[in-house]
């Protein structure tokens, strides 16, 4: 035979016998004769049958269980059934049924007497009147990926005398990890193969199909035709759908229980019992179904966060839910899970239905817990150490210069008001000011900005030029002349400048040049609002140019091009992925980040999720961010592409992304360099752009090229330099190049919230 041929015999075939809807089985009973003479038309036609009889094995069962004190042998059995045929032939004894999508013919105990056989081995965990009862109990299932687990449990026990199924989709094969179903059954729609499933184990248990799944249109029919259901078990995807079942069922007073795949919780909600129970235990608030229709899988994850519980989880989902959309289409379910939790849902629904004292509430039945032993949670990270008293341990500052004017109190708070109004990385705030005699010194608190992120300080250096610029732009404001002295006692990074100030014109002080940015100081703040991309007008890139050339040496690379822009975003984007999957570099992240309006009003340091302008998805896959444990799952798998996302969205509303730079790296040029930013930034600010900056890559090279790798794995060591390479076609910058500050330009709304600064009282010694 050819290939076309058994190609032809197929498809006809195929056609022929594709599945159809039926879940129904027919049922004949031989003792009548329109029935005898039905199943004679119906074994006449269809050659395809096959005939199961084992009805003298299930007589032989029956009478055994009801004989449970007796030793029978087996003439004592065949007795026993003979008597209870009491002269019916054995083939007419009973009912055949007929299964039409398998062409099969089973020959079984009636109803009553199948019942009784099969639920035999109930006894006596549920009662004879406790089964009774549940013969008319109504239990409703949506969602049929963990929900077959749950229907066919309550099947296995009889724990409902219907089940109504609702489920709109069709079986893949991407299902059967975890719906215990035939592969023949695949493009069935899965209230049909769950249907057919549960008649093929007990063709007496009544079921009704909904295989359009529930809609706001048959919801009432659902829960309400042919009696109201007594529990509502909700196992389906759809969030809309999840709150209308809910509203819907407190309407009618049906309690809800849910299942999710994940750590063994069970989610009760008594209805029935509460009216007025606020939906979902009053997680999601007052979500409505139209806020929620029509999500992605990825715009879902905040709301299941909020639905499931952020911080009670699994790491393996944690982990998974960061892959979502990226090496995974949506969150995983595990075939030992689903039957466990359907197991767990299908009890909790039979006790509530036999009106057992099941109460509203999340129940966690977690067999890694309970069989491994807790892991415990991520170790946390130890709070930074508070710097040292620099004012002590750094001895006098050095004596002040001749002509120096004293500060009063009120005018050195405004100077130092000004100063730590700078920005800085993380919001650190590295700074301790000293004010001795006639000088005001400014410490590098290493402690505060020490990280993996920024090789020797560097990016604290910065922070306090900028503190710098201020203070200079702040006392030529107040008619102060200022000379500033970086780094002025040999060997010693931790004083980073001193300051000198005059009431007279004074050799060496300050220009005015930049005097009329001081009006910005207080305005000035990282904006990471979303924008709309939009060139940069010629007159604002050449004040930007020249605010940052201002300071000699300085200079600053501009990104415009689309696929420049886009090709940047790539690289910001994979280098925040190389930060959160290295363990010390996520410590070092998470340390700076503040979780609540509380913390950071406690702390007033450190990055207010709140300033992140996260939208809800991004916010929920942050938060997941928190235990490295789950990253480092994802490490594990070679993932974590969705962490590049962030970057790559806010490099899409960018006007350009700018590159400031000196050309030696020594700290003395980080601290010019700072001056430089504050220049750019507060120019900026006057003309409505916004700022964003975005640092991890240049520190990263930092110390991949002047560390020599010191503190990265060499995973982390070997991303990085391949980033390198591409960076450089980007930015006319060497080996030797300070890379001081990446940044986003762009045009943004207001900010939702800013950063907060320590009080001066923490910041200022005065001596």
């Amino acid at each position: 035979m050819n290939t076309t041929r058994w190609q032809q015999l197929i498809s006809s075939r195929a056609a022929r016998e594709a599945p159809n809807g039926a879940w129904r089985p027919r049922f004949f009973r031989p003792a009548r004769e329109d029935d005898a003479e039905e199943l004679g038309r119906l074994l006449h036609d269809d050659a395809r049958i096959e005939i199961f009889d084992t009805i003298g094995r299930q007589l032989a069962d029956l009478v055994k269980t009801r004989h449970p004190r007796e030793r029978l042998g087996e003439r004592d059995v065949a007795r026993l059934v003979g008597e209870h045929l009491n002269g019916t032939p054995i083939e007419a004894y009973g009912v055949w049924v007929h299964y039409p999508w398998s062409h099969r013919l089973v020959h079984l105990l009636d109803e009553a007497e199948f019942v009784e056989l099969r639920t035999d081995r109930n006894k006596h965990k549920i009662s004879g009147e406790e089964q009774a009862a549940l013969a008319r109990r109504r239990i409703g299932v949506v969602g049929l990926s963990v929900g077959q687990s749950v229907a066919m449990t309550i099947a296995l026990e009889r724990g409902a005398g219907e089940l109504r199924l609702a489920d709109f989709d069709h079986l893949d094969l991407s299902n059967l990890n975890r719906i215990r179903t035939g592969a023949h059954n695949l493009d069935l729609p899965k209230v049909v193969a769950t249907a057919r499933e549960i008649a093929e184990l007990d063709p007496f248990l009544h079921v009704t199909c909904f295989p359009e799944g529930v809609t706001a249109d048959n919801i009432e029919r659902f829960l309400l035709d042919g009696g109201k259901l007594d529990v509502l078990v909700d196992e389906c995807d759809s969030l809309d759908i999840k709150l209308l079942l809910r509203t819907t069922a407190r309407a009618h007073r049906i309690p809800v229980v849910m299942e999710t795949s994940d750590r063994g919780l069970i989610d009760v909600e008594r209805f029935d019992r509460e009216g007025d129970r606020p939906i979902l235990h009053g997680l999601v608030g007052d979500l409505t179904p139209e806020r929620v229709r029509g999500l992605s899988t990825e715009d879902k994850v905040p709301y299941v966060m909020q639905i499931i519980g952020q911080d009670a989880i699994s790491l393996r989902l944690r982990a998974s839910l960061v892959e979502v959309q990226q090496s995974v289409s949506t969150w995983p379910q595990l075939g030992s899970a689903v039957v466990h939790g359907g197991a767990a849902a299908a009890d909790t629904a039979r006790r509530i239905a036999l009106g057992e004292p099941v109460r509203s509430g999340r129940y966690y039945v977690d067999l890694e817990e309970l069989i491994s032993g807790p892991e415990g949670p991520a170790a946390a990270d130890a709070p930074r150490a508070p710097g040292p008293a620099l004012a002590a341990a750094a001895g006098p500052l050095p004596a002040a210069e001749a002509g120096a004017v004293a500060l009063d109190p009120a005018r050195l708070r405004r100077l130092v008001a000004a100063g730590v109004a700078a920005p800085s990385g993380g919001n650190c705030q590295p700074w301790l000011w000293v004010h001795e005699g006639r000088r005001l010194g400014l410490f590098h608190d290493r402690a505060r900005s020490e990280s993996l992120a920024d090789f020797q300080g560097a990016g604290g250096v910065v922070a306090l030029g900028a503190a710098a610029e201020n203070v200079v732009l702040a006392a030529h404001r107040e008619g102060l002349g200022v000379r500033v002295s970086p780094f002025p006692r040999e060997g010693d990074e931790d004083l980073a400048a001193t300051f000198a100030f005059f009431g007279a014109p004074t050799p060496g002080a300050e220009d005015h040049a930049m005097d009329g940015l001081a009006d910005a100081i207080g305005l000035r703040h990282t904006n990471r609002r979303p924008g709309q991309r939009a060139p940069l007008a010629e007159a604002h890139r050449a004040a930007l140019r020249a605010a940052v050339e201002s300071i000699p040496g300085a200079r600053l690379g501009l990104l415009e091009a689309p696929a420049e822009l886009d090709e940047i975003g790539a690289l910001i984007g994979a280098g925040d992925r190389l930060r959160m999957l290295a363990r010390q570099t996520h410590a070092d992240m998470m340390r700076e980040v503040r979780w609540t309006e509380a913390e950071a009003e406690a702390r007033r340091d450190g990055l207010f999720v709140g300033t992140l302008e996260l939208s809800p998805t991004d916010l929920a896959g942050f938060k997941i961010c928190r235990d490295y444990r789950a990253l480092e799952l994802v490490r594990r798998w070679g993932g974590g592409r969705g962490l590049e996302r962030m970057a790559q969205k806010a490099i899409r509303c960018a006007a350009a992304v700018g590159l400031i730079t000196l050309p030696r790296a020594r700290l003395t040029d980080y601290f010019q360099g700072g001056r430089a930013v504050e220049r750019a930034w507060l120019t900026a600010t006057q003309l409505g752009i916004a700022v964003y900056p975005m640092t991890t890559l240049p520190y990263l090279f930092a110390r991949l090229i002047r560390g020599r790798g010191e503190g990265l794995d060499a995973e982390t060591a070997e991303a990085a330099a391949g980033l390198r390479e591409r960076y450089l076609r980007l930015f006319d910058v060497t080996d030797a190049t300070a890379e001081v500050l990446l940044f986003r330009l762009s045009l943004a709304g207001p900010v939702s919230a800013r950063s907060l600064r320590r009080p001066i009282d923490d910041v200022l010694v005065v001596r």
